[in-house]
């Protein structure tokens, strides 16, 4: 049932059952929720729920002499839930079901006491002074407020694009590409082209069968021999072609480039024949995306099944893959669809052991604090986005800065570090922000993740 509360939801769940063990009670009761909820309510929140006319020292003695009966002296690790204190949790989701919430929040589980009318709870909120109507009115603007119906957009999503760190020149200066474009460059002229095509890059890629894709791809039907098959059926390059005539068609630039964020989102610090497969299947568009389609003649994702095969080849997940693979379950979790530095660092606190979990958990920074400040930043609403998950502009940037640090310390992946190095190098990023607020700063980070490598500097 509390897979779609909010961590500040299940806070006052698990608050519930821990006030239950300090009343030495049997079970979990509708008293215990309504404690938590007056404990934990802070602020603005505390004065929509009502709970700040409620002294937590005089709602514990009328509990103490409401549920005494109930008590007995055993103490045990769980506690099971009443029948009430059940009945107020499911209303609480049928409550978020009614006002489109997509997930649960404190004001869904405060609203459904006043709505169980014969429980515990409401019997000992009539005894304080409070306006009832007005506080429910509060709590249903409040839910109305984060239905899925508003439209949302992300902090770092709407900001003003980053200047672009890589381009087609970075894909160019890589020795593995490089060497792959020189023997793609050399079919143009038995071709009678001139300009680099998706179709040659692929073909070349077909080439060399001691390429691990290569060998890949032939299981699913994509031989050097079918290809070029496929290819003798492509009379004219209109699949290729914009407007514009450059060194690559379009498509094949739009490809390369994919396949450069392919790379970074894989932990690579090089752009290996695998990502610009993957990078010309992300593009959707071109003379070798048609062909890789027809002959994959695959009913699933066939990226999809290319990059778990991939990973397969490889043995073990890269940590970026893995990281990121985290902070869009995290994303899901919100339902958001966009990929944002605050969901990399929950991926980072999710994936471990890792330094940089290393170094947050030193720093007493924790998986369950870091979603609660996530929560209070990016809020509750759904975000649509029919083309899946995305990344904000921020978290592309951090995925370059990544790559930066790694390419600077001779590595030849991107790991949890250089991650976390790059969140302190975008100080007003969501994820800083979350950080911050959790007690720490740049500074100790930076500190925390030099000692962890015994480096000097990064």
């Amino acid at each position: 049932m509390l897979e779609k509360f909010t961590q500040k939801a299940i806070d006052i769940v698990q608050n519930a059952q821990i006030q239950a063990g300090n009343f030495n009670s049997d079970k979990v009761y509708s008293e215990h929720i309504l404690l938590a909820l007056a404990t934990n309510s802070k602020g603005v929140e505390a004065k929509l729920m009502g709970a700040e006319n409620i002294d937590a020292d005089e709602l514990i003695k009328i509990i103490n002499s409401k549920i005494f009966v109930k008590q007995k002296p055993k103490k045990r690790e769980y506690i099971s839930f009443s029948a009430s204190a059940k009945s107020i949790l499911e209303k609480s989701v049928e409550i978020a079901k009614q006002y489109n919430n997509a997930l649960i929040m404190p004001a869904h589980i405060a609203l459904a006491i006043f709505f169980s009318k014969n429980s515990g709870a409401y019997e000992i909120l009539k005894e304080f002074d409070m306006d009832e109507e007005k506080i429910v009115n509060n709590l249903i603007r409040l839910i109305e407020k984060n239905s899925s119906k508003t439209a949302y957009k992300h902090p770092e999503k709407t900001e003003a694009a980053a200047p672009a760190g890589f381009n087609i020149e970075t894909i160019l200066a890589e020795n593995s590409v490089s060497n792959l474009l020189k023997t793609a460059q050399s079919k143009l002229s038995t071709m009678g082209y001139e300009i680099l095509g998706t179709e040659q890059i692929v073909e070349s890629i077909l080439d060399n069968s001691d390429n691990e894709i290569t060998q890949i791809l032939e299981k699913y039907g994509v031989s050097k021999e079918n290809f070029n098959k496929e290819l003798e059926n492509f009379s004219n390059r209109s699949e290729e072609y914009g407007e514009r005539r450059i060194i690559f068609t379009p498509n094949a630039f739009r490809a390369m480039l994919m396949s450069l964020d392919t790379a970074r989102e894989m932990g690579s610090v090089e752009i290996r024949p695998e990502h610009i497969i993957l990078g010309v299947l992300k593009a959707k568009t071109g003379i070798a995306y048609k062909i890789l389609s027809k002959l994959s003649d695959e009913n699933l994702n066939f990226e999809e099944k290319l990059l778990k095969d991939i990973n397969s080849a490889s043995q073990n997940v890269p940590e970026t893959l893995a990281i990121l693979r985290f902070a869009k379950n995290e994303a899901e979790s919100f339902n958001k669809k966009t990929v944002g530095s605050e969901m990399i660092l929950l991926g980072i606190l999710s994936h471990q052991p890792s330094v940089a979990y290393e170094v947050l958990k030193k720093l007493d920074i924790t998986l369950k604090d870091a979603r609660r400040e996530v929560e209070s930043l990016v809020g509750y609403s759904v975000e649509e986005n029919h083309n899946g998950f995305e990344y904000s502009v921020r978290a592309k940037k951090m995925l370059d800065m990544a790559y930066l640090a790694a390419k600077k310390h001779g590595k030849t992946k991107i790991v949890s570090e250089h991650l976390l190095y790059a969140i302190t190098k975008q100080p007003d990023c969501l994820a800083m922000k979350v950080l911050e607020n959790l007690g720490t700063d740049v500074l100790e980070i930076k500190q925390g993740i030099l000692k962890e490598l015994n480096l000097e500097t990064m």
